[in-house]
């Protein structure tokens, strides 16, 4: 079986790795960028190594990642993000994250009363049995709940920072998606980790995999212009190529599949998940030739819907000797009653808050700063996971080819879904021999 992968992200890597080890098939992994990795592209700069996007990963025990750990015999470390030292930052006032019990009890968000009643959604939670599993969206339960406003927008906070998403968007998270994810978050004994290293060292593991196989190759700088059905085969063609494949895995977002197939017999099939939106922050990196300050692992402003990372506090190899890395990131809405010039100043305004956040946690930030990248509009996510958006099923009904990437479905969110997806992928194209 020759199998062609088109992109190679966390997704396209993971499904090329798995299909390497069948003696039986064969490949080429086009990626049209001259790095592999996708959205989970690394580099370094002054000493500093940047990440497009954080390589926090939730949940590690219960991850993909671990299962592949396990089956491609990967080889990473991790360290879990101090519980103690992630805070709230609600009105003028510091409050420890109840990501536990035990910061459950310190925290000043909820009331006694409320505590009670969030420890038994979070235990019905772990049982299976909340409720909301049983609605359309969170906004639906919350509606329903006769929760107090506090517990409701806690609520809404935790799904705003495991979804990348603004609160008007965590309201429209499905309640299915919300249950079996914090079902798996909450059952975990390593909630928050960070892959030591950043993202390069698994995609880096994943491409040495791919090509110590012998059977594959990686075309890099190398993207796909056309696919064709052609006497039993499909036909890909590119600027350096045109070649004859058995099967195709798409492992790129679906607005870019909906592209490519433009013209296509198989674009209609596409029409279902053509409007899907995709989950778009700022990020604000700032490298520091020292340690500024060190107050906290992570603060989130519960005023603005943003958050700071100090990533250098658990992963000391991402910086020069005595650096700090901070990274900032600001959840964007995608709705705008207004042109460009109305988006171009919400930006800015969000520029500001953030920007705001620093100097009140990080003071004098701004005369230690080695290296500093701001993306105004950085993807994270491909299709965001609401109601009104669909996920791409791995196998679309009357389409030849398989679907995977994060914005696919799969286990998880974020990166765990790109992770999943890519190894489910493998396993139908394996099941084929």
């Amino acid at each position: 079986m020759n199998v062609a992968i088109i992109g190679g992200g966390l997704a396209g890597l993971t499904a090329a790795a798995y299909l390497s080890e069948q003696p039986g098939v064969r490949g080429v992994l086009f990626e049209r960028s001259p790095q592999l990795g996708g959205r989970a592209f690394t580099y370094e700069k002054a000493g500093f190594t940047l990440n497009y996007g954080a390589h926090a990963i939730y949940g590690l025990d219960r991850h993909t990642l671990s299962v592949m750990e396990r089956e491609l015999n990967l080889e990473f470390s991790s360290k879990q993000v101090d519980k103690r030292k992630v805070m709230y930052e609600k009105g003028e006032q510091l409050t420890p994250a109840p990501l536990d019990f035990v910061n459950l009890v310190k925290t000043d968000l909820l009331t006694a009363m409320q505590k009670v009643r969030f420890v038994g959604e979070i235990t019905a939670i772990i049982a299976n049995i909340h409720q909301i599993k049983h609605y359309a969206t969170l906004g639906d339960y919350l509606a329903e709940s006769g929760a107090d406003e506090d517990v409701k927008e806690l609520w809404e906070h935790l799904v705003c920072s495991n979804f990348f998403i603004t609160p008007e968007d965590a309201r429209r998270v499905p309640g299915p998606v919300i249950s079996d994810y914090y079902h798996n978050l909450f059952l975990s004994h390593r909630p928050v980790n960070y892959v030591l290293g950043s993202w390069a060292v698994i995609t880096n593991q994943l491409r040495d995999k791919v090509a110590a196989s012998g059977r594959w190759s990686i075309a890099l700088q190398e993207g796909v212009d056309g696919i064709r059905y052609e006497q039993g085969s499909y036909m890909l063609k590119t600027k350096a190529r045109e070649e004859a494949f058995d099967r195709v895995v798409f492992a790129m977002p679906v607005q870019q599949i909906v592209k490519l197939l433009r013209g296509t017999p198989w674009e209609p099939f596409l029409a279902p998940y053509e409007q899907n939106t995709a989950t778009e922050v700022m990020v604000y990196d700032i490298g520091l030739k020292h340690v500024v300050a060190r107050p906290f692992s992570y603060i989130s402003d519960m005023n603005h819907k943003l958050f700071i990372s100090d990533v250098s506090a658990t992963d000391h190899t991402l910086v020069p000797e005595g650096g700090q890395l901070l990274q900032g990131i600001a959840y964007l809405s995608d709705e705008s009653s207004g042109g460009d010039e109305d988006r171009k100043a919400y930006l800015e305004e969000r520029t500001q808050q953030m920007e705001s956040l620093f100097d009140r946690h990080y003071p004098n930030w701004r005369d230690a700063v080695a290296v500093k990248r701001v993306s105004k509009k950085a993807m994270v996510q491909s299709v965001k996971n609401i109601a009104g958006n669909r996920l791409v099923p791995n196998r679309i009904e009357s389409m030849p080819f398989y679907f995977c990437g994060d914005g696919c479905e799969g286990k998880g969110e974020l990166a765990e879904r790109a992770f999943s997806s890519g190894r489910r992928v493998a396993e139908l194209l394996v099941a084929k021999l």
